[in-house]
């Protein structure tokens, strides 16, 4: 170890470095604005400074510290030499180290302690550590006859509610042989009561309020820390409570929506069973007595193909009402198989404008410029969406001048088409409902079909990979049709 002088020179350096915990301790003893920061701040200054002016040239030059930074100083700078530090030559070594560290870990102690803000816990224990001496012993146990048992009744009946505090307070008086609520506010009983707000406030909180109460349990530091530790810990579940409360408020009107949505689809299944029978039996009826007609042998020669050809339209319709709802059965099923190919927009919709047969009853204006669009799908089912859509304005829209508008809309994912006539449109309350297959959002027997057009478009444009929307806030009724570019 190099003997006697160089154990002594390690003892030395040893306890100057021990030394920066100084200003921290005293600090903390007894200036109530130091702060945890302020300490690091200290610490950490005045060790490098230890460190450069102590620790590091005791190993000898060139080992840690070369010799040209002792001679001279760090970066060449004569006020950094560890041995006369900002120019102060003259000084013992020892003497020079610890006053530099010292003094310069007190200013970062005090520097680092005002510009941060001491944390609650901080401000606690600061006042536990200077406040040590200003209070004698603390009392301990509690002191009968302290508070009055009413009182105590008021403030359990508040926190744990009347009907469980009377219970308490009659079952304490009967033990002690009294009648009524109010029994002797014994050590015995506040304990008793204290545990019995523990469960609704927390342990500490009680003890705070029936050490104030009581006034013969002195509240301390750490049972303050304990009521506010309780105290977020409460507001926490508080906030977990309301918050699963307003996920439960939700799921609820969700639930409510799909209930109230459900209500109507049963109501309009059995409007659509009896609509459907209707329809089948008209036709059936319709074809049954004009066979019988026909069978008459006298039934002129004239009559006969005119009861033939009602026949023929009674079959057709018929053909047509079964043709929508196995075309719909196998949409939903999704067993349609469809014949993908590139068509022209315009060319789809002049095919499905002229299959309508509407410009008789509606005028149609269109955007020509805007239709010449290229896309990849399956023309015959795009043009049955089409064809619908231009036969449901046909026939609901009531303006004296029925008008329909087509409007093609190009972006760089999607191709939409809207069609918005000039009517009243659709209610609010049947908006959601009007893609449903048993949904009935006006009189079909006055249109005539059965109601599926629109269940049937909705099925072949999710097959194509697009959405058919009701678009509200437009002056009539108002459908898009979203189609992929691929």
């Amino acid at each position: 170890s190099g003997g006697g002088a160089a154990l002594a020179s390690i003892g030395l350096i040893s306890f100057a470095g021990i030394a920066q915990i100084l200003p921290a301790m005293l600090g903390g003893i007894f200036w109530q604005g130091a702060t945890r920061i302020g300490a690091l701040a200290g610490l950490i200054c005045g060790l490098v400074v230890w460190s450069y002016t102590m620790f590091l040239p005791s190993f000898g030059p060139e080992v840690l510290i070369s010799q040209e930074s002792i001679d001279h100083g760090l970066w060449g700078l004569q006020w950094l030499r560890p041995t006369a530090l900002f120019g102060i030559r003259g000084l013992d070594p020892v003497v020079h180290a610890v006053l530099w560290s010292i003094l310069l870990n007190s200013f970062a102690f005090v520097a680092g302690s005002i510009l941060s803000r001491p944390s609650p816990l901080e401000r606690v224990q600061a006042v536990q550590f200077i406040s040590a001496f200003d209070s004698g012993p603390l009392a301990r146990g509690w002191q009968r006859g302290a508070t009055d048992a009413e009182d105590l009744l008021s403030m359990a009946q508040r926190i744990i509610g009347a009907a469980q505090a009377q219970n308490l307070f009659r079952t304490a008086a009967q033990r002690q042989g009294k009648q009524g609520y109010l029994p002797d506010p014994t050590p015995q009983f506040l304990e008793t009561l204290e545990r019995g707000l523990a469960g609704s406030v927390g342990a500490a909180t009680a003890h705070a309020m029936l050490g104030q109460m009581a006034g013969g349990s002195s509240v301390t530091v750490e049972d303050l820390m304990a009521v506010a530790d309780e105290t977020a810990q409460i507001m926490e579940y508080s906030n977990q409570l309301e918050a699963k409360s307003g996920e439960l408020t939700t799921t609820a009107r969700k639930l409510r929506d799909v209930n109230d949505k459900l209500t109507k689809l049963s109501i309009q299944k059995d409007a659509f069973l009896s609509q459907i029978s209707h329809e089948l039996r008209t036709p059936m009826t319709s074809i049954r007595a004009f066979s019988e007609i026909l069978q008459d042998p006298d039934l002129s020669d004239g009559d006969r193909p005119k009861y033939a050809r009602i026949i023929e339209d009674e079959t057709q319709r018929l053909t047509r009402l079964l043709d929508d709802l196995l075309d719909l059965s196998v949409l939903e099923n999704g067993q349609v198989s469809l014949e993908l190919r590139q068509a022209r927009l315009r060319d789809i919709l002049d095919r499905a404008q002229v299959s309508a047969n509407v410009d008789k009853h509606l005028r149609i204006r269109r955007i020509a410029g805007r239709e010449d669009i290229s896309i990849l799908t399956d023309p015959d089912r795009l043009t049955q969406v089409f064809i619908n859509l231009m036969s449901n304005a046909a026939k609901y829209c009531k303006a004296q001048q029925p008008e329909l508008t087509v409007i093609v809309t190009e972006t760089p994912a999607a191709i939409t088409v809207d069609f918005i006539d000039n009517g009243a449109g659709v209610d609010m309350a049947n908006q959601d409902m009007i893609f449903e297959k048993f949904a009935r959002a006006s009189d079909h027997s006055k249109a005539g079909g059965a109601g599926l057009g629109l269940a049937i478009c909705r099925e072949i444009i999710s097959n194509l990979g697009g959405q058919i929307s009701y678009l509200p806030g437009q002056l009539g009724a108002a459908f898009r049709v979203s189609l992929p570019r691929d």
